[in-house]
Protein backbone atom coordinates (compact mmCIF):
# COMPACT_ATOMS: atom_id res chain seq x y z
CA UNK A 1 0.00 0.00 0.00
CA UNK A 2 1.44 3.73 -1.09
CA UNK A 3 1.61 6.21 1.62
CA UNK A 4 -0.99 8.27 0.42
CA UNK A 5 -3.31 5.38 0.31
CA UNK A 6 -2.40 4.24 3.64
CA UNK A 7 -2.61 8.27 5.07
CA UNK A 8 -6.42 8.76 3.16
CA UNK A 9 -7.09 5.40 4.94
CA UNK A 10 -6.55 5.76 7.99
CA UNK A 11 -8.16 9.70 7.71
CA UNK A 12 -11.24 7.84 6.29
CA UNK A 13 -11.13 5.79 9.30
CA UNK A 14 -10.88 8.74 11.80
CA UNK A 15 -13.41 10.39 10.71
CA UNK A 16 -15.78 8.14 10.59
CA UNK A 17 -14.75 7.06 14.74
CA UNK A 18 -13.73 10.47 15.70
CA UNK A 19 -11.75 8.61 18.02
CA UNK A 20 -7.69 7.44 18.32
CA UNK A 21 -6.98 4.40 16.72
CA UNK A 22 -3.75 2.59 18.88
CA UNK A 23 -3.66 -0.49 16.94
CA UNK A 24 -3.50 1.39 13.72
CA UNK A 25 0.02 0.47 11.41
CA UNK A 26 2.71 2.32 11.89
CA UNK A 27 2.44 5.41 9.48
CA UNK A 28 5.20 6.24 7.15
CA UNK A 29 5.36 9.67 5.30
CA UNK A 30 6.74 10.97 2.70
CA UNK A 31 8.94 13.66 4.73
CA UNK A 32 11.21 11.15 6.55
CA UNK A 33 11.47 13.96 9.21
CA UNK A 34 8.30 13.88 10.38
CA UNK A 35 7.59 12.24 13.32
CA UNK A 36 5.96 8.25 13.35
CA UNK A 37 3.71 7.81 15.84
CA UNK A 38 1.27 5.06 15.58
CA UNK A 39 -1.99 6.01 16.68
CA UNK A 40 -1.31 9.44 18.34
CA UNK A 41 -0.87 11.76 15.74
CA UNK A 42 -0.72 12.51 11.73
CA UNK A 43 0.57 15.60 9.76
CA UNK A 44 -0.65 17.39 6.87
CA UNK A 45 0.84 19.73 4.22
CA UNK A 46 -0.59 22.41 1.97
CA UNK A 47 -0.59 19.68 -0.64
CA UNK A 48 -3.24 17.00 1.43
CA UNK A 49 -6.63 17.30 0.71
CA UNK A 50 -7.52 17.24 4.70
CA UNK A 51 -5.44 20.28 5.03
CA UNK A 52 -7.99 22.47 3.82
CA UNK A 53 -10.20 21.71 6.26
CA UNK A 54 -7.97 21.67 9.40
CA UNK A 55 -6.65 24.77 8.45
CA UNK A 56 -10.40 26.29 8.07
CA UNK A 57 -11.59 28.32 11.59
CA UNK A 58 -15.31 29.73 12.19
CA UNK A 59 -13.95 33.36 11.50
CA UNK A 60 -13.54 33.32 7.37
CA UNK A 61 -11.84 36.77 7.47
CA UNK A 62 -8.30 34.97 8.58
CA UNK A 63 -6.38 33.65 5.96
CA UNK A 64 -3.13 32.42 7.41
CA UNK A 65 -1.21 29.41 6.15
CA UNK A 66 0.60 27.19 8.48
CA UNK A 67 3.22 25.31 7.00
CA UNK A 68 2.50 22.12 8.77
CA UNK A 69 -1.07 20.94 10.76
CA UNK A 70 -0.14 18.68 13.32
CA UNK A 71 -3.51 16.40 13.97
CA UNK A 72 -3.36 14.81 17.46
CA UNK A 73 -5.23 11.81 19.03
CA UNK A 74 -3.42 11.79 22.23
CA UNK A 75 -1.80 13.63 25.08
CA UNK A 76 0.90 11.88 23.40
CA UNK A 77 0.37 12.89 20.31
CA UNK A 78 0.43 16.70 21.66
CA UNK A 79 3.84 15.97 22.99
CA UNK A 80 5.01 14.71 20.05
CA UNK A 81 3.62 17.66 17.56
CA UNK A 82 5.48 19.97 20.55
CA UNK A 83 9.03 18.19 20.50
CA UNK A 84 8.92 18.37 16.78
CA UNK A 85 8.22 22.36 17.09
CA UNK A 86 10.92 22.43 19.40
CA UNK A 87 13.39 20.58 17.61
CA UNK A 88 12.89 22.49 14.07
CA UNK A 89 12.22 25.97 16.08
CA UNK A 90 8.84 26.58 14.46
CA UNK A 91 6.05 28.88 16.46
CA UNK A 92 3.35 26.95 17.15
CA UNK A 93 -0.38 27.74 17.22
CA UNK A 94 -3.37 25.56 18.97
CA UNK A 95 -6.75 25.00 17.35
CA UNK A 96 -9.41 23.39 19.06
CA UNK A 97 -12.85 25.05 18.64
CA UNK A 98 -11.17 27.39 16.51
CA UNK A 99 -13.34 30.35 17.27
CA UNK A 100 -11.29 32.84 17.96
CA UNK A 101 -12.17 36.27 16.84
CA UNK A 102 -8.83 37.59 15.57
CA UNK A 103 -7.89 33.54 14.35
CA UNK A 104 -4.78 33.51 17.06
CA UNK A 105 -5.87 29.50 16.44
CA UNK A 106 -3.78 29.59 12.86
CA UNK A 107 -0.64 30.88 11.69
CA UNK A 108 1.75 31.63 9.06
CA UNK A 109 4.60 29.21 8.04
CA UNK A 110 4.60 27.27 11.62
CA UNK A 111 2.91 24.25 12.95
CA UNK A 112 -0.93 24.62 13.52
CA UNK A 113 -1.55 21.64 16.46
CA UNK A 114 -5.10 20.35 16.22
CA UNK A 115 -7.21 19.36 18.80
CA UNK A 116 -10.25 18.93 17.14
CA UNK A 117 -10.52 15.12 17.43
CA UNK A 118 -9.79 15.33 20.97
CA UNK A 119 -13.36 15.70 22.27
CA UNK A 120 -14.15 13.03 24.75
CA UNK A 121 -16.30 13.95 27.25
CA UNK A 122 -16.87 12.15 30.77
CA UNK A 123 -19.22 12.69 33.75
CA UNK A 124 -18.40 11.19 37.22
CA UNK A 125 -21.55 10.65 39.00
CA UNK A 126 -19.40 9.82 42.25
CA UNK A 127 -17.97 13.45 42.67
CA UNK A 128 -19.97 15.32 40.66
CA UNK A 129 -17.10 15.87 38.53
CA UNK A 130 -17.10 15.98 34.59
CA UNK A 131 -13.99 15.96 32.29
CA UNK A 132 -13.70 17.57 29.04
CA UNK A 133 -10.87 17.14 25.90
CA UNK A 134 -10.36 20.49 24.49
CA UNK A 135 -11.90 19.80 21.13
CA UNK A 136 -15.36 19.42 22.64
CA UNK A 137 -18.02 21.49 21.64
CA UNK A 138 -19.98 23.73 24.22
CA UNK A 139 -23.47 22.31 22.27
CA UNK A 140 -22.58 18.38 22.81
CA UNK A 141 -21.42 19.19 26.77
CA UNK A 142 -24.58 21.13 27.25
CA UNK A 143 -26.60 18.21 25.94
CA UNK A 144 -24.19 15.10 27.51
CA UNK A 145 -24.58 17.10 30.72
CA UNK A 146 -28.14 17.39 31.15
CA UNK A 147 -28.81 13.80 30.93
CA UNK A 148 -27.26 14.08 34.46
CA UNK A 149 -29.10 17.21 35.26
CA UNK A 150 -25.75 18.95 35.53
CA UNK A 151 -24.10 22.18 33.86
CA UNK A 152 -21.26 23.85 34.11
CA UNK A 153 -21.78 27.87 33.74
CA UNK A 154 -20.50 28.95 30.56
CA UNK A 155 -22.35 30.54 27.61
CA UNK A 156 -24.44 29.53 23.96
CA UNK A 157 -22.82 29.27 20.88
CA UNK A 158 -22.99 25.88 20.60
CA UNK A 159 -19.87 25.49 17.90
CA UNK A 160 -17.80 26.75 20.87
CA UNK A 161 -14.16 24.76 21.98
CA UNK A 162 -14.70 24.43 25.93
CA UNK A 163 -10.98 24.95 26.30
CA UNK A 164 -10.86 28.18 24.52
CA UNK A 165 -14.11 29.51 26.61
CA UNK A 166 -12.51 28.22 29.90
CA UNK A 167 -8.82 29.35 29.74
CA UNK A 168 -9.90 33.08 28.66
CA UNK A 169 -12.60 33.19 31.69
CA UNK A 170 -16.31 32.24 30.03
CA UNK A 171 -19.27 33.63 31.26
CA UNK A 172 -22.92 33.61 30.03
CA UNK A 173 -27.02 32.56 31.53
CA UNK A 174 -25.68 31.22 34.62
CA UNK A 175 -22.53 33.35 35.15
CA UNK A 176 -24.53 35.65 37.55
CA UNK A 177 -25.58 32.46 40.11
CA UNK A 178 -22.63 30.73 39.47
CA UNK A 179 -19.89 32.64 38.14
CA UNK A 180 -17.22 32.13 35.59
CA UNK A 181 -16.82 28.88 33.43
CA UNK A 182 -13.13 29.26 34.83
CA UNK A 183 -14.41 29.47 38.53
CA UNK A 184 -15.62 25.47 37.89
CA UNK A 185 -12.03 24.70 36.73
CA UNK A 186 -10.89 21.85 39.34
CA UNK A 187 -7.80 20.52 37.12
CA UNK A 188 -5.90 20.44 34.51
CA UNK A 189 -3.41 18.29 32.10
CA UNK A 190 -1.11 20.62 29.36
CA UNK A 191 2.10 19.93 27.43
CA UNK A 192 4.30 22.54 27.87
CA UNK A 193 6.75 24.50 25.49
CA UNK A 194 9.01 21.99 25.92
CA UNK A 195 6.47 18.59 25.38
CA UNK A 196 6.43 17.81 28.84
CA UNK A 197 2.95 16.62 30.29
CA UNK A 198 1.91 18.59 33.20
CA UNK A 199 -1.05 18.21 35.60
CA UNK A 200 -1.96 20.95 38.01
CA UNK A 201 -2.74 18.76 40.55
CA UNK A 202 1.10 19.19 41.26
CA UNK A 203 1.14 22.63 40.02
CA UNK A 204 -1.29 25.44 41.63
CA UNK A 205 0.06 28.09 39.73
CA UNK A 206 -0.43 26.65 36.86
CA UNK A 207 -4.45 26.18 37.48
CA UNK A 208 -4.72 29.49 38.07
CA UNK A 209 -3.10 30.73 35.15
CA UNK A 210 -6.04 28.47 33.21
CA UNK A 211 -8.32 30.22 35.37
CA UNK A 212 -8.53 33.31 32.52
CA UNK A 213 -5.23 33.72 32.12
CA UNK A 214 -3.86 31.17 29.42
CA UNK A 215 -4.75 32.66 26.40
CA UNK A 216 -3.04 29.98 23.94
CA UNK A 217 0.28 30.68 25.09
CA UNK A 218 0.87 28.69 28.21
CA UNK A 219 1.09 25.51 26.61
CA UNK A 220 -1.62 23.23 25.13
CA UNK A 221 -4.07 21.92 27.06
CA UNK A 222 -5.15 18.21 26.94
CA UNK A 223 -8.26 17.76 29.84
CA UNK A 224 -9.86 19.61 32.03
CA UNK A 225 -12.02 18.67 35.07
CA UNK A 226 -14.87 20.74 35.99
CA UNK A 227 -17.06 20.92 39.21
CA UNK A 228 -20.68 20.70 37.93
CA UNK A 229 -23.87 21.84 39.27
CA UNK A 230 -27.36 21.37 39.20
CA UNK A 231 -29.60 22.43 35.85
CA UNK A 232 -32.71 24.89 36.57
CA UNK A 233 -35.48 22.82 36.24
CA UNK A 234 -36.79 25.64 33.98
CA UNK A 235 -35.61 28.10 31.47
CA UNK A 236 -37.57 31.53 30.48
CA UNK A 237 -36.48 34.67 28.10
CA UNK A 238 -38.31 37.56 26.97
CA UNK A 239 -37.65 40.12 24.42
CA UNK A 240 -38.12 43.89 23.77
CA UNK A 241 -37.56 45.08 20.70
CA UNK A 242 -38.17 48.81 19.63
CA UNK A 243 -37.47 50.66 16.35
CA UNK A 244 -37.75 54.10 14.40
CA UNK A 245 -34.72 55.04 16.75
CA UNK A 246 -33.57 58.15 16.83
CA UNK A 247 -30.03 59.00 18.61
CA UNK A 248 -32.04 60.68 21.62
CA UNK A 249 -34.09 57.34 21.99
CA UNK A 250 -31.31 55.61 22.26
CA UNK A 251 -29.59 57.49 25.24
CA UNK A 252 -32.61 57.21 26.69
CA UNK A 253 -33.40 53.54 26.62
CA UNK A 254 -29.51 52.73 27.50
CA UNK A 255 -30.11 54.68 30.14
CA UNK A 256 -33.58 53.45 31.62
CA UNK A 257 -31.88 49.53 31.06
CA UNK A 258 -28.76 50.84 33.33
CA UNK A 259 -30.73 51.74 36.05
CA UNK A 260 -32.46 48.89 35.79
CA UNK A 261 -30.22 46.42 35.61
CA UNK A 262 -28.41 46.59 39.65
CA UNK A 263 -32.22 44.98 40.59
CA UNK A 264 -32.02 42.60 38.19
CA UNK A 265 -32.02 39.10 39.93
CA UNK A 266 -28.36 37.14 39.86
CA UNK A 267 -30.64 34.12 38.77
CA UNK A 268 -31.58 36.37 35.80
CA UNK A 269 -28.81 38.08 32.94
CA UNK A 270 -29.50 40.55 30.14
CA UNK A 271 -28.48 42.25 27.50
CA UNK A 272 -28.98 45.56 25.26
CA UNK A 273 -28.12 44.73 21.91
CA UNK A 274 -28.61 47.89 19.28
CA UNK A 275 -28.28 47.71 15.39
CA UNK A 276 -28.70 50.28 13.01
CA UNK A 277 -32.27 50.30 12.66
CA UNK A 278 -33.35 47.64 15.68
CA UNK A 279 -32.40 47.74 19.70
CA UNK A 280 -33.37 44.31 21.25
CA UNK A 281 -33.24 43.44 24.97
CA UNK A 282 -32.86 39.90 26.29
CA UNK A 283 -33.89 38.85 29.83
CA UNK A 284 -33.49 35.30 30.94
CA UNK A 285 -34.77 33.82 34.24
CA UNK A 286 -33.73 30.30 35.56
CA UNK A 287 -36.27 29.90 38.35
CA UNK A 288 -40.02 28.81 38.46
CA UNK A 289 -41.64 31.63 39.72
CA UNK A 290 -40.94 35.39 38.36
CA UNK A 291 -39.68 37.46 40.87
CA UNK A 292 -41.39 40.69 42.03
CA UNK A 293 -38.19 42.87 41.47
CA UNK A 294 -37.76 40.98 37.75
CA UNK A 295 -42.10 41.62 37.13
CA UNK A 296 -41.06 45.50 37.74
CA UNK A 297 -38.13 45.62 35.27
CA UNK A 298 -40.38 43.68 32.65
CA UNK A 299 -42.78 46.24 33.51
CA UNK A 300 -40.82 48.96 32.80
CA UNK A 301 -38.66 47.49 29.37
CA UNK A 302 -42.01 47.16 27.75
CA UNK A 303 -42.80 51.01 27.89
CA UNK A 304 -42.71 52.36 24.32
CA UNK A 305 -41.59 48.98 22.83
CA UNK A 306 -42.52 47.85 19.22
CA UNK A 307 -43.02 44.67 20.06
CA UNK A 308 -42.90 42.45 23.08
CA UNK A 309 -42.35 38.66 23.23
CA UNK A 310 -43.29 37.57 26.84
CA UNK A 311 -42.28 34.50 29.39
CA UNK A 312 -40.73 32.15 26.37
CA UNK A 313 -40.63 29.03 28.86
CA UNK A 314 -38.44 25.90 28.23
CA UNK A 315 -37.17 22.77 30.09
CA UNK A 316 -33.61 23.80 30.72
CA UNK A 317 -31.77 21.91 27.42
CA UNK A 318 -34.25 23.18 25.31
CA UNK A 319 -34.01 27.13 26.61
CA UNK A 320 -30.72 26.94 25.92
CA UNK A 321 -30.55 25.56 22.56
CA UNK A 322 -32.50 28.41 21.36
CA UNK A 323 -29.55 30.19 21.76
CA UNK A 324 -27.07 28.11 19.97
CA UNK A 325 -25.91 30.19 17.26
CA UNK A 326 -24.19 29.17 13.74
CA UNK A 327 -21.71 26.93 13.43
CA UNK A 328 -20.48 26.82 9.87
CA UNK A 329 -17.57 30.01 9.18
CA UNK A 330 -18.54 33.02 7.77
CA UNK A 331 -16.67 36.74 7.62
CA UNK A 332 -17.12 39.28 10.36
CA UNK A 333 -14.82 41.36 12.95
CA UNK A 334 -15.98 41.11 16.52
CA UNK A 335 -14.10 42.81 19.26
CA UNK A 336 -14.16 43.50 22.93
CA UNK A 337 -15.83 47.10 23.80
CA UNK A 338 -14.43 46.86 27.10
CA UNK A 339 -16.02 46.61 30.74
CA UNK A 340 -18.21 49.07 32.03
CA UNK A 341 -20.05 49.60 35.68
CA UNK A 342 -22.87 51.75 34.35
CA UNK A 343 -24.73 54.17 32.19
CA UNK A 344 -22.08 57.14 32.62
CA UNK A 345 -18.74 55.20 30.98
CA UNK A 346 -20.68 55.27 27.92
CA UNK A 347 -22.94 57.61 27.74
CA UNK A 348 -20.68 59.99 25.83
CA UNK A 349 -19.63 57.43 23.16
CA UNK A 350 -23.76 56.44 22.25
CA UNK A 351 -24.57 59.21 19.91
CA UNK A 352 -21.80 59.32 17.51
CA UNK A 353 -21.89 55.76 17.97
CA UNK A 354 -25.05 55.06 16.57
CA UNK A 355 -24.54 57.79 14.02
CA UNK A 356 -21.49 56.02 12.68
CA UNK A 357 -23.52 52.91 12.71
CA UNK A 358 -26.13 54.12 10.54
CA UNK A 359 -23.69 55.34 8.49
CA UNK A 360 -21.68 52.26 7.63
CA UNK A 361 -22.36 50.29 4.26
CA UNK A 362 -22.44 47.38 6.44
CA UNK A 363 -25.83 47.17 7.73
CA UNK A 364 -25.02 43.89 9.87
CA UNK A 365 -23.37 45.48 12.91
CA UNK A 366 -24.38 45.97 16.41
CA UNK A 367 -22.38 46.51 19.90
CA UNK A 368 -23.96 44.34 22.36
CA UNK A 369 -23.87 44.71 26.38
CA UNK A 370 -24.38 41.57 28.68
CA UNK A 371 -24.67 41.90 32.34
CA UNK A 372 -22.00 40.54 34.51
CA UNK A 373 -21.90 41.18 38.49
CA UNK A 374 -23.54 38.58 41.32
CA UNK A 375 -21.32 35.35 41.72
CA UNK A 376 -18.45 36.75 39.21
CA UNK A 377 -17.75 39.89 41.66
CA UNK A 378 -18.70 38.56 45.05
CA UNK A 379 -18.54 34.53 44.80
CA UNK A 380 -14.70 34.23 44.35
CA UNK A 381 -11.63 35.58 45.71
CA UNK A 382 -9.55 38.14 43.60
CA UNK A 383 -6.58 35.89 44.19
CA UNK A 384 -8.53 32.83 42.56
CA UNK A 385 -7.97 33.04 39.19
CA UNK A 386 -5.94 34.94 36.85
CA UNK A 387 -9.25 36.56 35.46
CA UNK A 388 -8.94 39.89 36.91
CA UNK A 389 -12.12 42.03 35.96
CA UNK A 390 -14.43 40.75 38.26
CA UNK A 391 -15.85 44.14 39.58
CA UNK A 392 -17.06 45.51 36.94
CA UNK A 393 -21.00 44.76 36.17
CA UNK A 394 -21.14 45.32 32.19
CA UNK A 395 -19.44 43.71 28.98
CA UNK A 396 -19.75 45.12 25.88
CA UNK A 397 -19.04 43.59 22.23
CA UNK A 398 -18.77 45.61 18.87
CA UNK A 399 -19.56 43.08 15.67
CA UNK A 400 -19.38 43.44 12.37
CA UNK A 401 -20.79 40.48 9.75
CA UNK A 402 -20.66 40.61 6.08
CA UNK A 403 -21.00 38.16 2.97
CA UNK A 404 -17.61 38.72 0.81
CA UNK A 405 -13.94 38.71 1.47
CA UNK A 406 -13.84 42.26 -0.32
CA UNK A 407 -16.16 44.14 2.68
CA UNK A 408 -12.96 43.23 4.95
CA UNK A 409 -11.62 45.76 4.78
CA UNK A 410 -14.85 48.36 5.33
CA UNK A 411 -15.11 45.66 8.32
CA UNK A 412 -11.52 46.35 9.93
CA UNK A 413 -12.00 50.11 9.31
CA UNK A 414 -15.19 50.62 10.88
CA UNK A 415 -13.89 48.02 14.29
CA UNK A 416 -10.76 50.22 14.29
CA UNK A 417 -12.80 53.67 14.42
CA UNK A 418 -15.64 52.18 16.81
CA UNK A 419 -12.74 51.28 19.10
CA UNK A 420 -10.71 54.55 19.20
CA UNK A 421 -14.45 55.87 20.57
CA UNK A 422 -14.26 53.49 23.13
CA UNK A 423 -10.26 54.29 24.04
CA UNK A 424 -10.99 57.97 23.59
CA UNK A 425 -13.58 58.05 26.50
CA UNK A 426 -11.50 56.19 28.40
CA UNK A 427 -12.52 52.27 28.31
CA UNK A 428 -9.52 50.54 29.40
CA UNK A 429 -10.38 47.32 30.55
CA UNK A 430 -11.39 44.61 27.87
CA UNK A 431 -11.96 40.93 27.86
CA UNK A 432 -9.69 38.30 26.41
CA UNK A 433 -11.56 36.35 24.68
CA UNK A 434 -12.98 39.30 22.53
CA UNK A 435 -9.45 39.75 21.15
CA UNK A 436 -8.63 43.03 19.34
CA UNK A 437 -5.67 42.94 17.57
CA UNK A 438 -5.52 46.74 17.21
CA UNK A 439 -5.31 47.14 20.93
CA UNK A 440 -2.34 49.10 22.04
CA UNK A 441 -1.95 48.03 25.89
CA UNK A 442 -3.81 44.87 25.46
CA UNK A 443 -1.38 42.78 27.99
CA UNK A 444 -2.94 45.45 31.04
CA UNK A 445 -6.55 45.91 29.24
CA UNK A 446 -6.60 41.85 29.39
CA UNK A 447 -4.87 40.54 32.13
CA UNK A 448 -4.69 44.22 34.72
CA UNK A 449 -2.11 42.93 37.81
CA UNK A 450 -2.32 39.24 36.78
CA UNK A 451 0.43 40.17 34.00
CA UNK A 452 3.59 39.86 35.67
CA UNK A 453 2.51 36.85 36.98
CA UNK A 454 1.54 35.19 34.11
CA UNK A 455 4.84 36.16 32.41
CA UNK A 456 6.52 34.38 35.15
CA UNK A 457 5.11 30.74 34.32
CA UNK A 458 5.26 31.43 30.61
CA UNK A 459 9.36 31.83 31.40
CA UNK A 460 9.21 28.69 33.01
CA UNK A 461 6.48 26.63 30.40
CA UNK A 462 7.85 27.85 27.40
CA UNK A 463 11.19 29.56 27.71
CA UNK A 464 12.01 29.53 24.06
CA UNK A 465 8.12 31.26 22.81
CA UNK A 466 7.48 28.43 20.63
CA UNK A 467 3.72 28.58 21.36
CA UNK A 468 2.73 32.57 19.99
CA UNK A 469 0.48 34.54 18.32
CA UNK A 470 0.01 38.49 18.18
CA UNK A 471 -1.21 38.99 21.79
CA UNK A 472 0.50 36.16 23.95
CA UNK A 473 1.86 36.42 27.09
CA UNK A 474 5.42 37.31 26.39
CA UNK A 475 8.55 36.06 28.16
Amino acid sequence: MSDMTRREALKTLLTALAIPLASQAEWAFADSALPQTAGHIYFLQATDAEYGQRRQIFNKRITLMPRLIAVCLSDKGVQTAMQYAAANRLPVAVKSGGHCFEGYSLNNNGLLIDLSLLKGIKYSAADKSFIAQPGAKLGDVYAYLAQFKRLIPAGSCAGVGVAGLTLGGGYGFFSRTLGLTCDSLMRVKMVDGQGNLLDSKDNAELLWACKGGNNGSLGIVTELQFKTHPTPTSFTNYRFKYRSLTTRKVSELAERWFKLMPSLPTTCYSSWVLGPTQLTILVTDMTERTAPQLQTILHQLGSGATAIQGAQKDEFLRGIQRFRGGTEPMYFKNVSAGYYNGYADIKNVLPALFAQMQASPLKQNLIQINTLGGAIRTGFSADSAAYPHRNYLYLGEFQVYYQRSSETAKAETLVNQVQQRFTQAGIQAHYANYPDIGLKNWAQAYYAGSYPRLQALKRKLDPNNRIQHPQSIRI
